[in-house]
């Protein structure tokens, strides 16, 4: 690919994923498809007093009671210890109280009972970025991607952290290839309120590309970007 084309590669990766000119800091909460699981995704009890408190708990997090959740998904995994979806629900709680020790906490815990939880581990990548403990947060998203190489979340993950770090090929290599997932599978994130804010990587890149500002990216540019990458 001659360096022409790399450059406007590179932009057009930059404008499929950016609405707005934000530190990508800023969108960690944007680093999974749902924060929060919903109670078929591990069918993790049969215990109706658990999954009794465990709804309770649900629309006190909706309600933005968080203290409240807690107390209360607390109570679940009294009734069951087992209980997944609780402990991730519950460290996702903590996280909105910017408790992050215990976010952690409960994030491991879940893991150490479902391994192959992908929700946990890209939650918990998330709470790694936050904290920069970036070497942490991409063996977080390393593992989703090992657990389902095909869930685009893996490696939408690591462009925030790509970019923290200031490692600009990892980061236009990861953008790439959620793209390339998004397009195949029609991804309800192929939208332009949802892309990552990787402007920046045109500014890490080369002087001369700062002068461009995108504002409202298409889809139809996403498909480009896909058909360049293969000439």
């Amino acid at each position: 690919m001659n360096s022409s084309r790399q450059i406007k590669t590179l932009a057009l990766v930059c404008v499929c994923l950016c609405s707005n000119v934000i530190v990508a800091q800023s969108k960690q909460e944007r680093a999974v498809k749902t924060e929060s699981v919903s109670i078929s995704m591990y069918n993790s009890t049969k215990n109706k007093e658990a999954l009794e408190l465990y709804g309770e708990a649900s629309e006190k997090h909706k309600a933005g009671n968080f203290k409240g959740a807690i107390k209360l998904y607390e109570k679940a995994v009294d009734k069951d210890p087992n209980f997944v979806e609780a402990y991730d629900d519950m460290a996702l709680s903590y996280r909105k109280l910017g408790d992050l020790k215990n976010a952690i906490k409960y994030y491991e815990r879940s893991i150490e009972l479902y391994p192959d939880g992908t929700m946990a581990h890209m939650n918990l990548g998330v709470v790694y970025g936050i904290q920069k403990e970036y070497a942490k947060a991409i063996t977080q998203y390393e593992k989703v991607q090992k657990i389902n190489p095909e869930d685009p979340e893996g490696y939408y993950g690591l462009i925030n952290i790509y970019l923290m770090l200031g490692e600009t090929k990892n980061a236009i290599k990861s953008a790439t290839k959620t793209l390339e997932i998004y397009e195949a599978t029609n991804n309800q994130y192929l939208s332009e309120d949802q892309y990552l804010l990787v402007l920046s990587i045109i500014m890490m890149e080369t002087k001369r590309m700062q002068k461009h500002i995108w504002n409202k990216p298409k889809k139809a540019d996403c498909k480009l970007i896909l058909k360049l990458q293969t000439k």
